[in-house]
């Protein structure tokens, strides 16, 4: 294989949906979130106590154009599950008002409110290897 066959960018992007169970890809940090729609989704996964890893898309502008091209999926928060591309903010937040999220995420079905809170119990921390 040359040099022109191979994408580091798009490998590192598999390889981190391969190697976490639960991962987002997002404007910002779970912490420092960049837009409203990656900081409802981090709400939503903090509010069913799920743990899950993130990637910042911003630091490079290649990480969000292989992202799209590797999932066909436009925007950005991006969240996959078991490897598979759930969806973006709104699919994330309708599937965790009908309880589907946290069906799929193992979480307790009590775990699951109307409007969903900041959790005080930080997510798992991914190594930005994209950048």
């Amino acid at each position: 294989m040359s040099d022109h066959d191979t994408n580091p960018i798009r490998e590192a992007i598999a390889g981190a949906i391969q190697e976490n169970d639960v991962i987002l890809f997002m404007k910002g940090t779970p912490d420092a979130p960049a837009c409203g729609f990656s900081m409802r989704t981090v709400q939503v996964l903090q509010a069913l106590d799920a743990p899950f890893a993130a990637v910042d898309i911003l630091p490079d502008v290649r990480i969000r154009q292989e992202l799209s091209a590797l999932s066909n999926w436009p925007t950005v928060p991006q969240l996959f599950v078991h490897g598979e591309l759930v969806g973006g903010c709104d699919i994330v937040t309708e599937m965790y008002q009908s309880g589907e999220l946290a069906e799929l995420l193992g979480a307790q079905a009590g775990a699951q409110a109307e409007e969903p809170a900041l959790a005080e119990s930080a997510p798992l921390q991914i190594e930005n290897r994209l950048s």
